[in-house]
């Protein structure tokens, strides 16, 4: 800040005659009569024949009404302090702080101290320094300097933050600030107030007071009681109350929020996107749909997943599926149905990046795999974000409010954060009700029903304002943010076309393949056989199988050049009777671990109910029990069968049999330590897991 005053220091007699100052006379030939008698200091004006009297050679009163006159004049400050330019100082100018790392209160009492300054050496031009000193501080005292300057006289007096000083000036003080500013502008700005050590109490509250749990102060108090050391003295609320105010926001919720969740509190990236193309990067990740829906099965009330891939550039939501739980299967439906098009579907492309979380779905083999996943056969570089960094994927999460939670909550089975707790409990309730007697409900949408609310929800989106684009006018002469639908139509008429494939060509794509090793004209899968002669000439060599999901008569067989072999078919002779599908082995695994789950459940539910009751039999009875056994033993012996899920069912009976502590059959011993070894059984154990993944 500056301040420019400019004192005139010679008048005329006329010019002494209008301002009609004290003890002065009134007219022009007495003033020049005065000048004469009193033999004031004089000079001619240049370029008239007028003589000029030095301000210093007025009466006392006259003087001290020009220095009321030029000090109320004052201009407000309209600049900052200036720049030092000298770079070699001394040691002690040197050490002065750095104006940038001033605090804001520190800047504004040095700013103060330094218009206040300047205004004392403006009047000091025409009068002595004492003399501009004792009128400032005697204007200030009174209350009369003008409104700008009287309201920094506090302000330079300031000695800390927040706080104000006196409003008045001293001598002594002033003297001190020239002295400062001799130094150097910085000078002038108070010294910062010196931290206080942390208290001794300080870790022990903060450890029982930053947990997950989130205590309250009173509660982390009541447990510093119990481990605080004798030596240190126990906190009062208040004083752990301003120890936390001390704290910035982030260091409060250490230990209380997750690192995910104190992201929220931190600084972060924006991710620009106006340099993208179309398909550039595509970004997709699922949803678990907030409001329940009739299962496509059995009718009853669940969740289904809701999955969309969101385009960067045009906010476009190119593709969408839905299915029972998040599987490989539906992020790869929803792949598909963003890269295909039709005359329904103008909009889709094949993407140049696909970004996801890594999520088991996104990562799975038969998507990700490098050699033979979806991803690699379409030419398509697959990028992960980093574990509970949701935040790098702000765009397609905040998408999942605007598309599926918006489209969730026009169901009365919304289940949402947000709903009303005792209308979700009533909903619920009577939604099972409904469902258990007459055995369907009316509050329940149908999956058809969902999927048309899905499609509706989606149109809807790429229909809407997005305010991630760009601002146009439109044909009512409003202002407002495109839609990703006219974002990718503006797109389509500069020229940028996208990359499609045929609807044959994408069914092939997107046919699952996993790599076996051909062995005498037959590959395997999921424990069944496909045979063709054209198979011959690779026996021992690795190939690709494709298959189809829901028909598990035929595969489609490759070479590692992704050349067609041939079509191989399934024989009877080298799996079950009947040929069995990888939805139906599927289904079946899960329909096996669901009732094993719930028997489990069941067994409990009994056992709380009754007790657990032990019965001690007589050694009469264990005995006669024992020789029933035996009789049953040699009269009838369990037989090894032939099909292989049978094979895998028999030995998980006996590996439970094994783990309960019985002993199994002698000609069963040789069949559960050599089957484990088998192909077979690891193809069923690598099944339970992937099932296990997708529920």
């Amino acid at each position: 800040m500056s301040v420019k005053t400019d004192i005139k220091e010679w008048f005329t007699a006329g010019d002494l005659a209008e301002l009609k100052l004290p003890k002065t006379p009134a007219s022009e030939s007495g003033v020049k009569r005065r000048a004469k008698r009193d033999e004031w200091q004089s000079r001619k004006k240049v370029g008239t024949k007028a003589f000029e009297y030095h301000i210093s050679s007025l009466p006392t009163q006259a003087q001290d009404s020009l220095l009321n006159t030029a000090i109320a004049e004052v201009p407000e400050p309209s600049c900052n302090l200036p720049a030092a330019t000298n770079t070699n100082l001394p040691a002690e100018i040197a050490d002065l702080p750095d104006s940038a790392r001033l605090a804001g209160w520190q800047r504004s009492t040095m700013n103060a101290r330094y218009v206040i300054l300047k205004l004392i050496d403006s009047v000091a031009q025409a009068h002595s320094l004492n003399k501009a000193i004792d009128q400032v501080i005697t204007q200030a005292e009174n209350d009369v300097l003008p409104p700008h300057i009287q309201a920094l006289v506090p302000i330079a007096n300031a000695r800390s933050a927040g706080g104000k000083g006196k409003n008045v000036l001293s001598r002594r003080t002033i003297y001190r600030w020239r002295e400062l500013a001799a130094l150097g502008n910085t000078a002038l700005a108070p010294k910062q107030t010196r931290k206080r050590e942390v208290p001794a109490y300080a870790p022990w509250f903060l450890k029982c007071y930053q947990k997950p749990q989130k205590p309250s102060v009173q509660d982390a108090l009541d447990e510093l009681k119990l481990i605080i050391p004798k030596e240190i003295k126990m906190p009062s609320q208040s004083q752990c109350y301003r120890l936390l105010a001390k704290m910035s926001n982030v260091d409060q919720h250490k230990g209380r929020m997750s690192t995910k969740e104190i992201k929220a509190l931190k600084g972060f990236r924006r991710r620009d996107t106006s340099n993208l193309l179309p398909l550039d990067v595509v970004e997709c990740d699922g949803h678990s749909f907030k409001a329940k829906v009739a299962h496509p099965v059995h009718g009853r009330p669940f969740k289904p997943e809701c999955c969309a891939v969101i385009d960067s550039a045009t906010r476009m939501v190119t593709g969408w599926s839905v299915g029972l739980a998040e599987s490989a299967e539906t992020v790869a439906d929803a792949l598909r149905h963003a890269i295909s098009t039709s005359e329904d579907k103008p909009c889709g492309g094949i993407p140049a990046i696909f970004y996801t979380d890594p999520g088991s779905g996104n990562k799975a083999a038969v998507n990700a795999h490098p050699a033979f996943g979806r991803y690699a056969r379409l030419g398509i570089t697959y990028k992960t974000g980093i574990v509970g960094n949701s935040q790098a994927r702000g765009m397609v999460e905040r998408m999942q409010k605007s598309l599926w939670i918006r489209a969730a909550k026009q169901l009365p089975t919304y289940m949402g954060k947000d709903m009303d707790g005792s209308i979700a409990h009533k909903t619920d309730r009577l939604l099972l009700k409904e469902i258990k007697n007459p055995g369907s409900s009316n509050l329940l949408p149908s999956w058809p029903q969902f999927l048309d609310l899905c499609a509706v929800a989606v149109e809807r989106y790429n229909n809407t304002p997005h305010s991630g684009l760009e601002k146009i006018t439109d044909a009512g002469g409003n202002r407002r943010h495109m839609t990703p639908q006219e974002c990718w139509n503006m797109h389509l008429a500069q020229g940028w076309v996208p990359e499609t494939v045929e609807p044959k060509e994408l069914t092939d794509l997107f046919r699952p393949r996993q790599q076996v090793k051909c062995n005498r004209c037959e590959v395997r899968l999921f424990c069944n056989t496909y045979s063709s002669s054209k198979l011959e000439p690779y026996h021992g060599e690795q190939v690709f199988i494709e298959y189809e999901p829901q028909d598990g008569s035929f595969v489609l067989v490759r070479d590692m050049e992704d050349r067609l072999i041939c079509r191989a078919t399934f024989e009877k002779n080298k799996s079950d009777k009947f040929e069995e599908s990888a939805v139906e082995y599927a289904r079946e695994l899960r329909f096996l671990g669901r009732k094993k789950r719930a028997m489990n459940k069941l067994d409990e539910i009994h056992e709380e109910r009754n007790g657990v009751i032990t019965i001690t039999a007589q050694p009469d009875v264990v005995e006669a029990r024992e020789k029933l056994i035996a009789e049953m033993e040699t009269t009838e012996q369990i037989e090894i069968p032939h099909n292989n899920r049978d094979k895998y069912r028999l030995w998980c009976d006996l590996d439970a049999q094994h783990h309960a502590g019985h002993e199994i059959d002698t000609h069963l011993q040789k069949f559960y330590k050599a089957f484990p070894r088998t192909p077979i059984w690891q193809s069923f154990k690598e099944m339970e897991a992937d099932l296990a993944i997708n529920q």
